[in-house]
């Protein structure tokens, strides 16, 4: 599960309002992960909802005998390596690796990304323009347009947290509202066993001041009892603003090994885009341990003996101070090897718990993003397995420009990002065979100090 920043309550919009105060400053930290994420602008027209169904808008989508200009998707490739979902300039497609067909998605002239299966594999979620959601079929067919997207992210039963609702996905693809998502969920586990909360009570005071107090509680499900994990105070004043060291992202481990936690301090935006210190918990109201500071709050991989991989380091520019940690079940954190002059980033644990992926690039203090100079230092790019307690890494041949890799769920294939265009490696050992691309238009790589979000282009339904 993606880290979620916690939801805001919905009172009264008032200016003076804390909790508006306090979703401004997430309002802006979305704004600026919106432009790292994707360049969609488009908008679609509303759909209509009745009776507890919401139905959707247009719904067309043709199988790809011949993909439009520019488009590439090597079917043979990739043909026993599960389904593909890839946005190519704005639009999306579905790549099966059984019937080695590609279908279209969206049509031409509406701006998709975020591509997500649904975890029974069936379904096919993404966005819209900047708001709307989409829903398909696995295979990319059925395609429907709802009018709202909120974020919308799939719950571990295969129901889509959307908007402020819970939605089930009907036979024929409507989406049936079967309930209000709950007030301040924030996360969940993958097997869906705990539900994390961030709640928060105010005692207003004169002047517009407040102060109050923030509580992350876990539960066994949706309307299960929450217990405290976590609580934190806060104030503001007109003079010296918030003050607290509020939550800003939260992670459930799985098989009950504790919690996640990014902290925000002081709301402040211009802060967190410098990185956010990421906290664990193994039981409720235990200290906390710091074990990192992570730019973003996404970068974490969980092995499956409960080893935990960090992207680490501080600074918003991509090409600085970025070390990948490998951190125990003590708490205790280890840097990954690395050559002088050298940095590591987007780390990724095989199944079994027994390989690190992770890439390895140029530290460049570069301090200008034209597109030729973010395309030189992805060229330094290289991927690297490591295995615990290994005391050098191997580098995988033939994966310059290497980024955000991807394991099959098998252990036996690696999915990535080079060149615009999506790589894979079909088994280790074996020649890096071009699958899909390009993601993005020409030359125009959507940039936030080097950061681009090249995970927003794709999914993967692995064998």
């Amino acid at each position: 599960m993606s880290v979620v920043a916690p939801p805001p309550l919905r009172p009264a919009p008032k200016r003076e309002d804390p909790e508006l105060l306090i979703e401004e400053a997430r309002a802006r930290q979305r704004q600026r992960r919106r432009r790292v994420l994707t360049a969609a602008t488009a908008v679609l027209a509303a759909g209509a909802a009745a009776a507890g169904i919401v139905h959707a808008v247009g719904g067309s989508t043709a199988t790809a005998a011949g993909l439009p200009k520019g488009v590439f998707a090597n079917r043979s490739a990739f043909a026993g390596h599960g389904v593909l979902a890839f946005v190519s300039r704005g639009r999306l497609f579905v790549l099966d690796g059984v019937t080695r067909r590609v279908r279209m998605v969206s049509p031409a002239g509406v701006q998709t990304s975020d591509p997500r299966f649904s975890p029974d594999g069936r379904w096919l979620a993404y966005t819209v323009g900047r708001e709307r959601l989409g829903v398909a079929r696995a295979d990319g067919s059925a395609a429907r347009v709802f009018p709202h997207d909120g974020g919308a992210a799939w719950l571990p039963n295969g129901e889509l947290a959307a908007a402020d609702g819970i939605f089930r996905v009907a036979s024929n693809g409507n989406l049936a509202r079967v309930g209000a998502e709950p007030k301040g969920l924030a996360a969940w586990s993958p097997d869906g066993d705990r539900f994390a909360f961030v709640s928060r009570t105010i005692v207003h005071g004169r002047d517009g001041a407040f102060h109050g107090t923030e509580t992350l509680s876990i539960a066994g499900s949706l309307d299960g009892r929450r217990t405290a994990w976590r609580s934190t105070p806060f104030t503001f004043t007109r003079s010296s603003g918030f003050s607290g060291n509020v939550i800003g992202g939260v992670q459930i481990l799985p098989h009950r090994e504790g919690v996640l936690f990014w902290t925000d301090p002081d709301q402040s935006a211009s802060m967190a885009a410098d990185g956010m210190a990421v906290y664990e918990l193994r039981a409720p109201m235990a200290k906390p341990v710091e074990l990192a500071v992570s730019v973003g709050g996404r970068d974490v991989s969980v092995g499956a003996n409960g080893a935990l991989a960090i992207g680490a380091g501080p600074n918003r520019y991509a090409w600085l101070t970025k070390d990948v940690v490998t951190c125990g079940a003590s708490g205790r954190c280890t840097h990954v090897p690395v050559a002088p002059g050298r940095l590591t980033i987007d780390p990724a644990w095989s199944p079994d718990g027994k390989t690190l992926a992770y890439v390895e690039a140029a530290a460049r203090p570069a301090s200008d993003f034209r597109q030729a100079t973010i395309v030189r230092w992805y060229a330094t790019h290289t991927l690297r397995l490591l295995r615990p307690g290994a005391a050098h890494a191997t580098t995988v041949a033939g994966t310059s420009g290497a980024a955000v890799p991807a394991w099959s769920n098998d252990g036996r294939s690696l999915l990535y990002v080079a060149g615009d265009a999506l790589w894979l490696v079909p088994s280790l050992g074996a020649r890096p065979e071009k699958i899909a691309g390009p993601l993005f238009p020409p030359n125009a790589w959507p940039s936030y100090y080097g950061q681009i979000g090249w995970s927003t282009q794709f999914a993967w339904a692995s064998p």
